[in-house]
This record gives structure tokens, sequence and C-alpha cells, in this order.
């Protein structure tokens, strides 16, 4: 799977209009950023059916699989904020990665907190 680098957008101190489309499309590889605990994720779903956002969590505790994070994103108007991700998500090449159950109507947006 050849996932596509997520564009982090800035955001700035004076506060950022929500009014468009986060910059990312998802995409059926889906989505990796590289993880810092000061970026926060935006998923929009302008699409008739709701959509699932998988945040893939690597590793085991005691030989079991850690279950991956699911966020369910409303048909229509879901706009949905992931806050930030603690270091857990981090896969080992230090990216976080996003799956999508579908991608039709589905953005994201990669936000950096300033400092």
């Amino acid at each position: 799977m050849a996932r596509t680098e997520a564009t982090i957008i800035p955001l700035p101190r004076s506060g950022l209009a929500l009014s468009t489309a986060p910059a990312n499309p998802a995409t059926v590889d889906g989505l990796m950023f590289t993880w810092s605990d000061k970026r926060v994720i935006r998923v929009k779903n302008t699409d008739s059916a709701p959509k699932t956002v998988t945040l893939v969590i690597p590793g085991q505790i005691d030989g079991q699989e850690i279950p991956d994070r699911n966020y369910v994103i409303p048909a229509t108007t879901g706009d949905v904020l992931i806050p930030p991700l603690p270091a857990v998500y981090r896969q080992p090449n230090g990216k976080v990665w996003i799956d999508f159950s579908a991608t039709t109507g589905v953005s994201v947006g990669v936000y950096e907190l300033p400092a």
C-alpha cells in the first residue's frame, strides 16, 4: 500500500476559518503524516453515507495486537476534529497512518498548533 503524505497546515494565531474543505482528499491507500503532539486532524464528509476513519496503532501488549482507533464521520455534514495523538500512534517510521472505509466525499486536514 502506497500511502499519500498529507499536507500539514500551520494554524495561525489569528485563527482559521473552517468554511472550506480540508486540504487532503482521502485516498484508497490511506494518508500519513509525521507524528507530533502539536498536530490535530480534521475529517470532513460530504457524502450521503457515514464513513469510518481508522488511526492505525502499531505494536503489541503481552503478545496481543493493540486495537486501532476508529472514528465514525457522519454523513453529509460530518466534520470531526481529532485532538493531538499520543506517541502510541507513531509507526516505526515516525508517521501516523490514517485509513478510510471509503473515500467519496472525504477530506482531511492535518493542522499544526502554533508554538
